[in-house]
């Protein structure tokens, strides 16, 4: 559920302005050399630089520590397991957090899924308490350098951006070179079991399965997250299914990435895949794979150490 939610925060969207001079004018900020723009169109100044801000999405405030930004986030969400972020109240669930402590802690800047609960969009609950916000849309390689650098901006550390951009770029490239030369092995990603989703072509899972040397089984599909029956995944017939499980960096890891996999073969449907009748699947910490930010070069590499079994590719 935690990977289902992670990974489809990046999808519900409200859709964007068809122009942004129109969304700048909506905004009330004129377009010029300090402006950024966001996921909806919708401009923001870059100056003064943000100082107290709520991540509601999990890959944003991983980019944002990666940035150095600890000091300036304020609250967490359920999801932020961070350590150093342990000492911060929570405002709770990413798309449905506590608007009455949002207004109380009073942020000078909210980055946000750009999605809708009950109908009403939480950006529109936001401007109602006169509270600024950033929509962020991120589900490919390129929405994450832009999220990256726009914020990098936003905090008045461009030149931090810059490199943790060509940082993510080198992890994945050294990923690629731990099995270059050996051929891809063929993995679907199950994003979720009832119904089934899985990562479709230009997503950031889809690159990083590439960069670990995956080969993703249902690459020709229309649209970022497709809904698939079970009878499509048992006649495409993945060498291997790659499942999130959440907490497996926790002490109960082990433990957990056990009955997720048995849970998988004793659901019917399931079962009658090959791959998991054969014992095929592969178990993965849902919060490493489910988020577009710094760690995605880890996550390859860990495909690379435990599809290929290169030396050089210690799993993290």
């Amino acid at each position: 559920m935690v990977a289902r939610r992670l990974l489809l925060g990046a999808g519900l969207l409200l859709g964007a302005c068809a122009m942004l001079g129109a969304c700048a004018r909506e905004a009330g900020v004129a377009d010029g050399p300090d402006a950024v723009v966001d996921d909806l169109g919708r401009l923001h100044t870059a100056s003064p630089p943000r100082a107290r801000i709520v991540s509601l999405v999990p890959a944003a405030t991983e980019t944002l520590l990666a940035l150095g930004g600890h000091d300036r986030l304020i609250a967490r969400t359920r999801y932020d397991e961070q350590p150093e972020l342990s000492r911060l109240p929570s405002v709770g669930g990413g798309i449905d957090p506590s608007l009455e402590f949002l207004a109380e802690l009073a942020p000078d800047l909210v980055v946000l899924w750009p999605a809708a609960a009950s109908g009403v969009s939480l950006g529109s609950r936001l401007d109602a308490l006169g509270l600024a916000w950033y929509g962020a849309r991120v589900q490919t390689m390129e929405d994450f350098r832009r999220l990256a650098r726009n914020l990098g901006r936003l905090t008045g550390a461009p030149d931090r951006a810059d490199s943790l951009v060509a940082a993510v770029a080198s992890d994945l490239a050294a990923a690629r070179a731990l099995w270059d030369g050996r051929p891809p092995v063929e993995a679907a990603y199950v994003v979720q079991r009832d119904p089934p989703m899985t990562a479709g072509p230009g997503t950031f899972l889809d690159s990083v399965l590439a960069a670990g040397g995956v080969s993703n089984a249902f690459a020709d599909m229309d649209g970022p997250w497709p809904l698939v029956s079970l009878e499509e995944v048992v006649w495409r017939d993945p060498d291997y299914l790659i499942l999130p499980v959440a907490g497996l960096g926790s002490a109960y890891g082990p433990r957990l990435r056990a009955r997720a996999v048995e849970r998988l073969a004793a659901t019917p449907g399931w079962r009658a895949v090959p791959a998991v009748a054969a014992g095929r699947v592969v178990a993965v910490d849902a919060s490493l794979f489910g988020r577009p930010g710094p760690r995605m070069g880890e996550a390859a590499r860990f495909l690379a150490a435990r599809f290929h079994g290169s030396a050089r590719a210690t799993p993290p």
